[in-house]
């Protein structure tokens, strides 16, 4: 889970939580990338890790990742040891409890890899659960088996860090 695979997988994830936030105060008839939604707005960079277990740690982990989202679209990249792609994608949801998402891989060879997942969210930090792909979706939130936990904060923006 510690590789390229299971890094992509939760920046595609974070994107699906993306759209369940934006939805989850409409009637539930917007799409993901409506901009007129009156919904959160999760453009921006998050930041955050595959984290251990349950996430009693949630500032430490197997990857440090950072997600750029921008509408239904998602680029991810690997922070430590070094900056590194791990992809782009784009996500769908539904609403229930929990919250389920699913996010698809663009990748360049071979057909798309579909990530099952479950999230829960507050404004500025989304805690999500992922499968790998042709696995069932987690029914908890933890790192076990194949299936990892990523937390994720929203980043503020360099002008507003003052």
């Amino acid at each position: 889970m510690t590789g390229r695979s299971g890094v992509f997988c939760a920046w595609l994830v974070l994107a699906a939580v993306a759209a369940r936030a934006a939805a989850a105060d409409n009637s539930g008839q917007r799409g993901p990338s409506d901009k007129t939604s009156s919904g959160p707005n999760l453009d921006g960079v998050w930041r955050g890790f595959v984290v251990y277990g349950k996430g009693e740690q949630p500032n430490r982990g197997t990857v440090h990742l950072e997600l750029a989202i921008q509408g239904n679209h998602i680029r991810a990249q690997r922070l430590e040891p070094q900056r590194s792609s791990l992809g782009q994608g784009m996500y769908k949801f539904t609403s229930g409890r929990p919250q389920v998402m699913d996010a698809t891989e663009q990748g360049t060879r071979g057909k798309p890899k579909t990530y099952l997942g479950i999230c829960t969210f507050a404004p500025d930090t989304i805690k999500w659960c992922v499968a790998t792909p042709n696995n069932p979706r987690p029914a908890s939130f933890e790192t076990k088996g194949q299936q990892f936990l990523l937390i994720l904060k929203r980043q503020k923006p360099p002008d507003s860090a003052k």
